[in-house]
């Protein structure tokens, strides 16, 4: 009985939100015609950002404004003469930059009870074009550094956000891959006040095993649940295999390493021996925060069987 009296009363509550809380009339603000969003837009990122893009519109449709709220908006009413238009905004150097960007008209809203003279909404336009051109600067840096080193690696996008990269390499060579990680940190924060950068160093010691892995199959990897992929939910996928996290450290330690993860180890997840498995993979997780104060990159050690 008290829950069916709740329903009843946040139906009424919900009634009067959407039926007592809209405008006499919401109407656009002197619109600017599609060439002239375009114009806008372009110049916008230029003044921002000294970029030369070209934008183009993909979508458009009628805008809408929030009239009611309860822990959030709830109703909506359509501002006439009024849109809203989603954009692609590709830079004209480096078409790896891409973007995407909302601009929505501005509008007067009329209300004979608190607004008969109207209030007026300035237009507006919100883009991710300065983030997306962090991480291909991150990952161009990336790659140089890569180049320098490697002859063979792999980088992807994660498949778990678009403001990661997971890379994949074969050494055993601990100076070598210590000096590339330090190339990796210093890009990263190099870049952090464009966009913040996690990324995951995949490093595959047997040389046989590396070459006989579609790393492409990554790109078809899923995550279980949103944000940066992690290398137990990944492993499995592109190799097909079962993946076993055996130990924990941190950062990049000697010891560590060279020994599969026996030595030094912060922390043994699975007590079984490593030779028991094909091949391991170590797994370096880091973002820009992990070299602030006491944080450090983890480093992880998976037996694949």
């Amino acid at each position: 009985m008290v829950k069916v009296r709740f329903l009843v009363v946040l139906s009424l509550v919900m009634a009067i939100l959407f039926t007592g809380c809209g405008y006499d009339k919401i109407v656009a603000d002197d619109p600017l015609s599609e060439e002239e969003i375009i114009t806008y837009v372009q110049e916008k990122i230029r003044s921002e950002t000294g970029d030369t893009v070209t934008a183009e519109i993909v979508s458009k449709k009628q805008l809408e404004v929030a009239t009611a709220w309860l822990d959030g908006p709830m109703g909506y009413q359509k501002v006439t003469g009024g849109h809203e238009y989603e954009l692609k905004i590709t830079n004209n150097d480096d078409k790896n930059v891409t973007a995407t960007g909302t601009y929505k008209d501005g509008y007067i809203v009329y209300d004979k009870k608190s607004q008969k003279n109207g209030v007026r909404h300035e237009s507006t336009f919100h883009s991710d074009y300065t983030g997306k051109k962090g991480t291909n600067n991150v990952k161009n840096e990336f790659i140089k550094s890569l180049d320098e080193k490697f002859d063979e690696y792999y980088i992807y996008e994660d498949v778990g956000t678009p403001k990661g990269l997971d890379i994949f390499i074969c050494s055993s060579d601990y100076e070598l891959i210590d000096s590339l990680l330090q190339s990796f940190k210093n890009t990263a924060l190099k870049f952090r006040s464009q966009q913040y950068v996690t990324y995951s160093v995949y490093i595959y010691k047997d040389e046989k095993v590396f070459k006989n892995t579609d790393f492409e199959r990554y790109k078809d990897c899923k995550v279980s649940y949103g944000g940066q992929s992690n290398a137990l939910d990944i492993i499995g996928q592109y190799t097909g295999k079962q993946a076993v996290k055996l130990s924990y450290c941190r950062s990049f330690d000697r010891s560590y390493f060279e020994s599969n993860g026996t030595t030094n180890a912060k922390k043994t997840i699975d007590d079984t021996d490593p030779s028991t498995f094909e091949y391991v993979v170590f797994w370096y997780d880091a973002e820009p925060n992990s070299f602030r104060g006491n944080n450090t990159p983890d480093l992880y050690v998976f037996g694949v069987k």
